[in-house]
Parts: C-alpha cells; sequence; structure tokens
C-alpha cells in the first residue's frame, strides 16, 4: 500500500494511522464480546483486512471506527452461529479437554458479573458491550447490527434481566 505510515495528501487519516489509533479499543471489544483473546485478535485482523479493502469508501465516510465496530460485531455474531452449528473438537486427551475448559481468558477477572455476560446469547452480550463498554447510543447500536432501536431495547432488557437473576443467584449461593 502507499503512502503507508503517513498521512495522504489530502491531510486525511491513512490506514495504518487509524490501525494504530483504534488497535486497542477494538481489541477490547472483542474480547468482551468473544471472550477468547486468540479469537478476538483473529476477528480484529479479519476485520482490519475487510476495512482496508474499502479504505478510501470508509474514510470519506467519516466514521471509519464506527464502521470498524460494525464489521467486528458481526463477525462475532457470525462466528458464534458457525460455531453453534459446527463445535469445535479439541485435540488431545480428556484432562487436556478439563484443564483448558477451566481456565479463564487472561482479560476476564473471574467476578460473577463476568461470568454471567460470557453466558449470554451473543447479539444480547453485542448490545451490552456496545452501550456500556463503547459508551454507543441506541440508536448507534442499532446502526451497527442492522437491527431496529427497539430490538435493541428488547435484547438489552432481556441481559440486564439475565445479570440481575444470574447475580442475585450467585449471590444467594455465596451469600
Amino acid at each position: 500500500m502507499s503512502g503507508e505510515g503517513a498521512r495522504g495528501g489530502d491531510g486525511e487519516l491513512t490506514f495504518d494511522e487509524f490501525v494504530v489509533a483504534s488497535a486497542g479499543r477494538l481489541l477490547r471489544t472483542a474480547i468482551f464480546l468473544v471472550y477468547d483473546r486468540h479469537l478476538a485478535e483473529d476477528l480484529l485482523q479479519t476485520t482490519y483486512e475487510r476495512v482496508a479493502r474499502r479504505w478510501n469508501r470508509v474514510r470519506r465516510g467519516g466514521r471509519p471506527e464506527a464502521y470498524a465496530r460494525t464489521v467486528l460485531v458481526n463477525l462475532a455474531i457470525d462466528d458464534r452461529k458457525r460455531r453453534g452449528r459446527r463445535p469445535d473438537v479439541p485435540v488431545g486427551g480428556a484432562e487436556d479437554v478439563d484443564r483448558f475448559a477451566a481456565r479463564r481468558p487472561r482479560e476476564a477477572d473471574g467476578t460473577p458479573l463476568d461470568d454471567v455476560l460470557a453466558r449470554l446469547p451473543v447479539k444480547q452480550r453485542a448490545v451490552m458491550v456496545l452501550r456500556y463498554w463503547c459508551g454507543l447510543s441506541e440508536q448507534e447500536i442499532a446502526e451497527a447490527l442492522g437491527v431496529s432501536r427497539g430490538t435493541v431495547k428488547s435484547h438489552t432488557a432481556r441481559a440486564m434481566a439475565a445479570l440481575r437473576r444470574e447475580l442475585a443467584e450467585e449471590g444467594s449461593r455465596h451469600g
């Protein structure tokens, strides 16, 4: 790619500058979406590949991070659906499966809230991450997911109800 690492002749953000500026935020978002650091990195790489192919149009639209976030969320949702249809089969002995199944992602702090978020359906988790981690409005979330504001509201309500229910149960078990 010509002009990598420098501002374009018209003073606009280059793709390289965009990646440097957005990588931390988008990676954290991906981790919260999929709760797997390696999968999150793979999804972010695919996101950047798709954004790069359309960079001139995306840059002219003036919201490249919003576009990338939409691609990332959709990839996470699609990956979750694909894995649901054809789950990965681990290789190794039973003790390896037990050991890896019990391991939490390094970014997860092991709190009950963290556990409940990981169990939410992928679209509910996406809405919660976009709303409370990324700080997007209902309208921005609706645009990112390609759904109506009403759908965003219903996903939020269902996710909040699940969080309250699960955290109350967790509290009664340990309280």
